[in-house]
């Protein structure tokens, strides 16, 4: 009876109103299940998921780590092993060693949640040590690559020439240029937090 008392402009407000709260109504319904419990990870990634990624990177990095630790022990302690091409082995263990122990962990946890919740500063250390590192590593890689091609093409030359002062020189500077290309990142050579952003990133530029 109110309904039929109402003016035609009243009834017109009065079905669009309706009409709004079953499309809502339908809307929500249509949704799958498990569809809203995605939205709670940035990432896009679901639980099952996220757990399995973590069990497998997690044991990968404990075999980077003891793997790594191990050579540096064996290289270090053994005399049969402490020659200068060893040397170059264990400066390229020195660096995957790290690599799985300070970077992974923070790397996994960042692509997993998809945002970074460890704070700007160990942002900046973080992106950092990543270049530095992973730079280092490879560049251990193309020295040992060389001393291994220098020994056969110049056997006898190169090995009188490569000395523990000049094998000492030659890791040093590795080391120096991969930080000298690291400094970037320090100095905010970085993707910056956009404004719009709903969650905190830490990404090298």
């Amino acid at each position: 009876m109110a309904l039929m008392n109402m003016t035609p402009r009243a009834a017109l407000a009065m079905e669009d109103i309706l009409l709004s709260i079953f499309d809502n109504g339908t809307a929500n319904s249509s949704l799958a299940p498990n569809e809203t419990f995605v939205q709670h990870y940035p990432s896009g990634y679901t639980l099952p998921q996220i757990v399995l990624a973590s069990i497998a990177i997690t044991i990968l990095m404990i075999v980077v780590v003891v793997g790594n630790m191990l050579v540096i022990i064996a290289i270090t302690t053994e005399k049969a092993l402490k020659n200068i091409q060893n040397w170059f082995i264990a400066s390229l263990a020195v660096a995957d060693f790290f690599l799985g122990l300070i970077i992974m962990p923070f790397s996994l946890a960042n692509e997993l949640m998809g945002y970074w919740i460890f704070g700007s500063w160990w942002c900046d250390i973080h992106s950092a040590m990543d270049v530095l590192l992973s730079t280092a590593s490879i560049m251990n890689l193309c020295l040992i690559s060389l001393d291994r091609y220098w020994s056969i093409t110049q056997a006898v030359e190169y090995l009188k020439k490569r000395t523990p002062v000049r094998a000492v020189v030659m890791i040093t500077a590795v080391w120096l240029l991969s930080a000298l290309i690291c400094i970037p990142p320090l100095l905010g050579w970085k993707v910056a937090q956009q404004p719009d952003d709903q969650y905190p990133k830490c990404q090298v530029m």
